[in-house]
């Protein structure tokens, strides 16, 4: 049964104090409690963006959010936009522009918009594809709402000043601190469950497959966050998110596969929200970010009460949605070695070119010297029980030779163990590691 928290958030420049139910989502909160309608219940899986709010800056599926995460953060919706009767900029656009028609998913169009705008002053079309790809539209179609975008672009836009108020969520709920969330799992273990960002976790709940009122929240854990480095290794926190891992310079140098495989996951609203540590809690045999972490050769950080473990990445999953993780233990976070020159590709095939689940991914890192390569790591995706390295490709890639990237392909093709499944076949999996490792080698040394 679910309890009642105390929070504390800024909605639309005022603060609201209230009382929450632990299961209730933040989109239930602000339709519910608040009647701020304008976000609409689409999917309810943080696919269709119809309940795109912002949150501390950034546009996020209130469905995928539970109401107590937003503690202590400064939220905006729709209904806030207009100031002094007057409609904000971007929404004339949309009226000028033919950009509205139904109500349903508008709202979180001219949501993800505004966070774009606000964002970057001037965006490029590209900009503003990526801005909108967390949201579907089928009713006036994506033309006339990136040119309602387009047309609100370097208009000043009214600023309302709000400041988050101090969270009021109590600790046994969203701990503030690392010994406080393992104290957690020590004395209620059996009944609750950790959550980040809910992208997983919260899609499960909406199929039934767990309560909503047994899972704590992580986000505020400090010892939890982050993306930093010493002279030997860098450091990513658990509830690092795919966004701040696309932004960090230190990924981009160290890690750089990493940074391309946040950037396949779902939408702007999505990665905003989930965690590198969450997608490996997850176990997805095709979680994007997880190859990039095999050919980095990542150690996972491992924390419980009594115990600190470094786990290598190759040994954290023991099959598809299982890992090494005892009950009583968290992630702390991923620890990667620095290597001077490091070069990598992350590549994926899905049902279509975004916000789909592999069917099959490749990753590939590589240094070389004076020319030729002296350290290679090849991993597969979506075509085992968990991704996997693939060492004889590497050993291939590694010798050389005039022939050595035909007897890679040859080598990977037979070290890929597909299945035949709803999304893809056994056969087709297979052949296309060797055409995604040949178009990574390609990216790597042409890039």
């Amino acid at each position: 049964m679910a309890e009642s928290l105390d929070v504390a958030f800024t909605v639309n420049g005022a603060t609201q104090r209230l009382r929450l139910r632990t299961d209730q989502r933040l989109l239930d909160v602000l339709r519910d409690d608040l009647r701020l309608t304008g976000a609409k219940e689409g999917c309810g899986k943080g696919e269709c963006g119809s309940c795109t709010v912002i949150v501390d800056g950034r546009p996020v599926v209130s469905c995928l959010m539970l109401g107590y995460q937003a503690d202590g953060t400064v939220v905006e919706t729709i209904e806030g936009l207009a100031q002094g009767g007057a409609l904000h900029p971007l929404q004339d656009a949309f009226i000028e522009a033919g950009g509205v028609q139904c109500g349903i998913c508008i709202p979180g169009m001219v949501m993800a918009g505004k966070a774009l705008l606000d964002r970057k002053e001037r965006p490029t079309p590209a900009d503003i594809r990526e801005g909108l790809a967390g949201n579907l539209c089928r009713c006036t179609g994506y033309t006339k709402i990136f040119d309602a975008v387009t047309l609100a672009t370097g208009k000043p836009s009214p600023a309302v000043r709000a400041y988050p108020p101090e969270p009021a969520a109590p600790s046994y709920y969203r701990p503030r601190s690392l010994e406080e969330a393992l104290e957690i799992l020590v004395q209620r273990g059996g009944d609750v469950r950790p959550l980040a960002g809910g992208t997983d976790t919260l899609v499960e709940a909406k199929d039934g497959k767990l309560d909503r009122a047994r899972l704590f929240d992580l986000t505020a854990v400090p010892e939890l966050s982050g993306i930093e480095e010493d002279d030997e290794y860098v450091r990513i926190g658990a509830t690092a998110t795919h966004t701040e891992m696309m932004a960090s310079p230190l990924l981009h140098r160290h890690v750089p596969a990493l940074p391309i495989g946040c950037s396949w996951v779902g939408g702007p609203q999505i990665r905003n929200r989930g965690t590198l540590g969450g997608n490996l809690a997850h176990g997805s045999p095709a979680g994007d970010t997880i190859p990039a972490l095999y050919v980095a050769d990542a150690v996972v950080q491992v924390v419980s009460v009594s115990d600190r473990r470094d786990v290598p990445i190759t040994e954290f999953f023991t099959g598809p949605r299982k890992t090494v993780l005892a009950p009583d233990e968290l992630i702390l976070g991923v620890r990667v070695k620095k290597r001077p020159g490091v070069r990598a590709a992350f590549l994926r095939l899905g049902q279509r070119q975004a916000q789909a689940i592999s069917k099959v991914s490749v990753a590939v890192a590589l240094t070389f010297k004076e020319g030729r390569p002296d350290w290679v790591r090849v991993a597969l995706g979506a075509v085992a029980p968990t991704v996997i390295r693939a060492p004889r490709t590497e050993a291939a890639l590694l010798e050389g030779g005039y022939d050595a990237l035909k007897r890679a392909l040859e080598a990977v093709q037979e070290e890929a163990r597909p299945i035949d499944d709803l999304r893809s076949t056994r056969d087709y999996r297979r052949a296309m590691t060797g055409v995604l490792l040949q178009r990574a080698i390609r990216a790597i040394t042409e890039g």
